[in-house]
């Protein structure tokens, strides 16, 4: 196997490796299993199947000789062939970061609902984005779809918070036709 085979072949591995420990960890979720209903596991196993599926293509893509117009994620990562003036903006990298980080930490004090709505509009303003109207009903309507989405459909639980954002939770679930 050449080195550029080699190169391009091994991030796909790492991430079918990453794929098959985070789906057996995924599988020990302890719950009580209710009748009709999807266990906690089920969508985590789903979305790493996926992941694994997208590895393996890639793999025997690589190796079948595949090498069209795409790079591979070692080539992407790689500086070759960057340009050197293209502007760059590590303090909204971090900012991206930081923001992140709050979401996980507020997401059990605020709720599912309340931390999505202020972190999609925290992230489109850190972002430079200034349409203050598109900025809010965005953040509306997603935080509004991922929570049909989740509590609805996937029938995930989801965050509620602790008083008094719980009680937007329940607002929430309360809506008619949702």
């Amino acid at each position: 196997m050449d080195h550029s085979l080699f190169r391009a072949v091994v991030p796909y591995v790492v991430g079918l490796v990453l794929a098959a420990v985070l789906y057996v960890y995924a599988g020990q979720i302890e719950y009580t299993p209710r009748p009709g209903q999807l266990g906690p596991a089920v969508w985590p196993q789903m979305a790493i199947g996926l992941m694994a599926a997208a590895c393996l293509f890639e793999i025997v893509r690589k190796l079948a000789g595949g090498r069209a117009e795409t790079r591979g994620i070692a080539e992407i990562l790689s500086r070759e062939g960057e340009a050197e003036d293209e502007p760059r903006f590590p303090l909204l990298l971090v900012g991206g970061i930081v923001l992140v980080t709050v979401y996980a930490i507020l997401l059990l004090v605020l709720g599912f609902i309340v931390t999505t709505f202020v972190f999609l509009a925290s992230f489109m303003y850190l972002g430079r984005y200034r349409n203050h109207g598109v900025i809010w009903a965005t953040s509306a309507i997603v935080t509004i779809l991922c929570g049909i989405v989740f509590l609805r459909v996937a029938y995930v639980s989801l965050p509620r918070g602790t008083t008094p954002f719980d009680r937007v939770t329940d607002a929430f679930l309360m809506l008619p036709g949702l």
